[in-house]
C-alpha cells in the first residue's frame, strides 16, 4: 500500500488480547518494542501475531464513532443487505444502509476500513518476512506463520469483495481487484486481477493450514486466535464465493468433524451475555471482550445488542418481517425478534436499554447480562456457518440427499419439528438460504452473499395504499401500527420513513456493489484505478 495507508508494526502492538503468565499463546505485547529485536524470538513473533489479533477489535484512534475494527466492518456488511432493518433516524449505519457511503471516497469510514485491512496485510508480510529465522521451536514458527498467511488471506478476501468486481464461478476473472503485496514494501502498485487475488488468499490458506495442521502441542485457550480449523473455515468461505461448490462442502465439512465444536442448547435460551460469550461450544473464532479494549462506540454491542448507549437506545435493529415471517412457530430463532414489541401486552416483552425505543420486528440476538458493560464477546465465525456452507455446497452441485443431510442437524436442533427435506433443485437451494439468513442474522454476511450469488437488493414492497392500507410510519412505543398490509415489508416503515423509497432496491450487478476507493490512495498512488463512479 502507499506510504500514506500502509502502517507500522509497532503500531499495534500495545497490550494484546488477554494475558497468562506462561502461556506462549498469551504473551503480552508493548508499545515500546525495538522492531530490530522483535523477531528474534517465536515469543516476539507472538506478541506481533497479537497486534494483528487486536485489529480485530481496535477502536480508531479518531473521534469518529463505528470505527471498532473488524467488529463495525460486521454491520456495514448486514446494513447494505435487507435482512437488518433500520428503524429510525439516527447518524450513525444509516449511509451505509442507503447505499452511499461506500460510495464516497472521501468518508473517513471508507478509509478507515480500507486501511484496517492493509494494516493486516502489512503487518503479516513484516511476520511472514521476518519469522522463519527466530529463536524457538519449529512448532511456535509454525503457529505464528500460519496465524500470519490466514490474517492476510482473510484481509485480502474482505478487500476483494468489496473494493471489487464480483468473483464469477464460470471463469475469465480479469475484472480489476485489489493492490497485492506480498512484501513490507510502500511503493506505488496497480491493482492486480479478481482472479490474481483469489489465488493469493488460497495460496496463504493452503499455507496456513498445511502450517497449523502440524501444531499440536501448542494449546488454544483462547478463540481469538486461529487455528487449523478457523484456517479451513476460511478456506470453505472463499471457495463457496468463488462457487466451487463441492469443494467448499468438503472443506467445511472438514471442520464439522474435526474441530470439536458442537451445537449448544441453550445458544438462543439463554439471557445472560447471549451470542455475546465465546466459550459457546458452537463458536470457532471469535473476540474476547475485556473492559480495557472498549471504545466508546465503537464496539458492535454499542450498535447491535442491549448496551446502555445511545444507538442502542435510538435505532433499535430490527429483522426484515417477510423472512422473519417465514419463520418456524417451532422454531427457537423466532423468539429472539419481537413482531409486536410496540404492543404493551406483549410476553415476554424485549430487553431494551434503560429509556430505549422500541420497535417492532425488533432484535434480542445478541444481548448483555449488564446493559452497562463496556462491551462484550463476538463470533467471527461459529459451527453453524460450516453446516451451512456443507449443505450450500452440496445443493448448488446437485448433490441433494447430501445437502438435506448436511442441513438437517442444525435445522432440527433449532427446531424440534423440522423435518429430513426432501426437496431438490432450486427448492432446497432456498430452504437452505433461508436456514442461512436466519442463523447468520447480524453476523456480517448478507450484503456478500448478495453480491456472490449475483442477486439484486430487493427490501420488499411498500404497502399498497391504493388497497386502503396505511402508509404512517411506526412511531409509538406503546401502541401498535394499524391497517398494516400483510404483504408490505417493514422497510421504511419506521419514525419518520427515514431511509427513503429510492433505497428500496438495487440491481444486480451495477457499479454500486463496487466500493469506491479512498481519494488519499488515488491521489498518492497513480497506478490505482477507481471503480466506476
Amino acid at each position: 500500500m502507499n506510504k500514506i495507508i500502509i502502517s507500522s508494526l509497532l503500531a499495534i502492538l500495545s497490550v494484546c488480547l488477554c494475558s497468562c503468565d506462561k502461556d506462549f499463546m498469551e504473551k503480552k505485547s508493548t508499545q515500546n518494542v525495538d522492531q530490530s529485536q522483535m523477531f528474534e524470538t517465536t515469543d516476539g513473533g507472538m506478541m506481533a501475531i497479537n497486534g494483528i489479533h487486536k485489529l480485530m477489535y481496535t477502536p480508531s484512534l479518531s473521534s469518529s464513532y463505528a470505527q471498532g475494527g473488524y467488529q463495525t466492518f460486521m454491520i456495514w456488511m448486514d446494513m447494505m443487505g435487507e435482512d437488518l432493518v433500520y428503524t429510525r433516524a439516527n447518524a450513525q449505519f444509516q449511509s451505509q444502509a442507503k447505499w452511499t457511503l461506500h460510495r464516497n471516497a472521501t468518508s473517513s469510514h471508507l478509509s478507515y476500513h480500507y486501511n484496517l485491512f492493509y494494516q493486516f496485510i502489512s503487518n503479516a508480510n513484516m511476520i511472514l518476512q521476518n519469522i522463519d529465522a527466530a529463536k524457538g521451536t519449529q512448532e511456535e514458527r509454525d503457529y505464528i506463520k500460519g496465524q500470519a498467511y490466514a490474517y492476510r488471506a482473510f484481509a485480502y478476501y474482505n478487500l476483494v469483495q468489496c473494493w471489487g468486481g464480483r468473483y464469477k464461478a464460470e471463469g475469465n476473472n480479469n475484472q480489476l481487484g485489489v493492490i497485492v503485496r506480498t512484501e513490507p514494501t510502500t511503493e506505488n502498485l496497480p491493482r492486480s486481477t479478481v482472479e490474481q487475488v483469489y489465488e493469493l488468499i488460497n495460496s496463504d490458506l493452503d499455507n496456513a493450514i498445511e502450517l497449523l495442521s502440524h501444531v499440536a502441542t501448542i494449546a488454544k485457550t483462547n478463540k481469538s486466535h486461529i487455528d487449523v480449523h478457523v484456517a479451513r473455515g476460511l478456506k470453505a468461505r472463499v471457495l463457496l464465493t468463488q462457487g466451487k461448490w463441492l469443494e467448499a462442502a468438503n472443506m467445511a465439512a472438514l471442520v464439522v468433524e474435526k474441530s470439536g465444536a458442537k451445537l449448544q442448547d441453550d445458544t438462543y435460551t439463554t439471557f445472560n451475555n447471549r451470542m455475546s460469550d465465546q466459550s459457546n461450544t458452537e463458536w470457532l473464532w471469535g473476540k474476547k471482550g475485556l473492559e480495557e479494549q472498549a471504545g466508546t462506540l465503537k464496539d458492535f454491542h454499542s450498535f447491535m445488542s442491549n448496551k446502555n448507549v445511545s444507538y442502542n437506545k435510538n435505532p433499535p435493529r430490527a429483522i426484515y418481517n417477510l423472512l422473519y415471517n417465514r419463520i418456524s412457530s417451532t422454531d427457537v430463532r423466532k423468539t429472539l425478534w419481537f413482531p409486536r414489541a410496540q404492543d404493551p401486552k406483549t410476553k415476554p416483552a424485549p430487553i431494551v436499554p434503560t429509556g430505549g425505543y422500541i420497535r417492532n420486528y425488533m432484535a434480542n440476538k445478541f444481548l448483555l447480562a449488564n446493559e452497562n458493560a463496556k462491551c462484550g464477546d463476538v463470533p467471527w465465525m461459529r459451527l453453524p456457518e460450516m453446516m451451512l456452507i456443507m449443505a450450500e455446497g452440496y445443493a448448488r452441485a446437485g448433490k441433494y440427499s447430501e445437502a438435506a443431510n448436511a442441513l438437517y442437524p442444525l435445522a432440527h436442533h433449532r427446531d424440534p419439528e423440522y423435518k429430513l427435506s426432501t426437496k431438490t433443485g432450486d427448492e432446497l437451494i432456498d430452504e437452505v438460504m433461508f436456514q442461512r439468513r436466519i442463523e447468520l442474522w447480524g453476523e456480517g454476511f448478507r450484503f456478500l452473499d448478495l453480491k456472490r450469488l449475483d442477486m439484486p437488493l430487493d427490501r420488499g414492497p411498500k404497502p399498497r395504499t391504493e388497497l386502503g392500507y396505511s402508509d404512517a410510519p411506526w412511531n409509538s412505543n406503546k401502541k401498535m401500527p394499524t391497517n398494516v398490509d400483510p404483504e408490505a415489508s417493514n422497510y421504511n416503515m419506521y419514525d419518520g420513513h427515514p431511509m427513503g423509497e429510492e433505497n428500496r432496491y438495487r440491481e444486480a450487478g451495477i457499479k454500486e456493489w463496487q466500493w469506491l476507493f479512498p481519494q488519499k490512495e488515488i491521489d498518492v498512488n497513480s497506478l490505482c484505478e477507481q471503480n466506476p463512479i
